[in-house]
This record gives C-alpha cells, sequence and structure tokens, in this order.
C-alpha cells in the first residue's frame, strides 16, 4: 500500500482484481454506520512502515521503522530500521497489516462505486437452492483456498 496512486506498486483485490490500494477520505455517499471523516491537517495519511516477511515460517522477521523504502530514505536522510526475528511479532504485524488493506479497500470500493454510480452493500446470504453463496468462491477458487489456509 501507499500513500497515493503510484506506477509499479500492485497489489491484488479481494475480487482478484490487480488494483493499488491507497488512502482515500470518506466524505460523501458514505453508507451506514459510517460517518464522514475529518481530513485536516493534508488529508489522509498512513504512517505504518513496516514490511513482514515469511509470517508462516521460522524465518518469520519484520522490518519497521521511519525509513521509507525510497532513494531519499537510503541516499539523504537520517532514518531508522528495526529488524525483528520473531515469528510471533511477525505474525501480529501481518494482521496489522491486513486490517489496513482491509480498511483502505472500503473506501477504493466506495469511490469505485460512486463512480459506476451504484450502491455499496453487504452481500447477503443465498435465499433459495441451488443459489450460491457470496463465500462460494473462497472454497473452490485455488488461490483463495491457500488464501483462507493460509490466514485462518
Amino acid at each position: 500500500m501507499s500513500d497515493r496512486k503510484v506506477g509499479g506498486l500492485d497489489l491484488k483485490k479481494p475480487d482478484g482484481n490487480i488494483s493499488p490500494v491507497f488512502p482515500a477520505a470518506l466524505t460523501k455517499n458514505i453508507p451506514e454506520p459510517f460517518s464522514k471523516e475529518p481530513i485536516g491537517g493534508g488529508g489522509i495519511r498512513m504512517h505504518h512502515k513496516f514490511v513482514v516477511i515469511d509470517f508462516d515460517k521460522p524465518t518469520a522477521r519484520v522490518y519497521l521503522g521511519s525509513y521509507n523504502f525510497s532513494s531519499p530514505a537510503d541516499i539523504e536522510n537520517g532514518e531508522n530500521l528495526l529488524l525483528i526475528r520473531d515469528r510471533r511479532i511477525a505474525v501480529s504485524y501481518v494482521v496489522e497489516a491486513l486490517r489496513i488493506f482491509d480498511h483502505y479497500h472500503f473506501r477504493v470500493a466506495q469511490q469505485e462505486a460512486k463512480k459506476a454510480k451504484k450502491r455499496l452493500v453487504l452481500a447477503k446470504p443465498p435465499r433459495s437452492p441451488g443459489e450460491k453463496p457470496w463465500w462460494d468462491e473462497d472454497y473452490t477458487n485455488a488461490r483463495k483456498i491457500h488464501d483462507r489456509e493460509l490466514f485462518a
């Protein structure tokens, strides 16, 4: 995730499409029970800076700190970068990464719904026999099966 749309940063959204996920202010057409949020002080900014590697393996580690993962951070700025080699901590950080991703994915979905002039609503369970539930692909799509088992 980045604090804005940038080239070369591709993430898979839960629907399988590749798209950047970035912060966006919730200001209009907000579904209940959410409220408009303040955007003062320069707008919405993410401040988490961390990278989680191998969270599900004994080699799990987390890099975190003020380091911005950029050329100026490498060459010009005084940055700090901490390495933690602890699987429990790596798992905690990956849970936080997923929370942030879901949080901002909702914002992007809200903007896309607004552009498409659609209302963003929660999916309902099947109403009739033979109707596929919205979660069916989580048990039939190989990538989603892997994700579901990995993050279970």
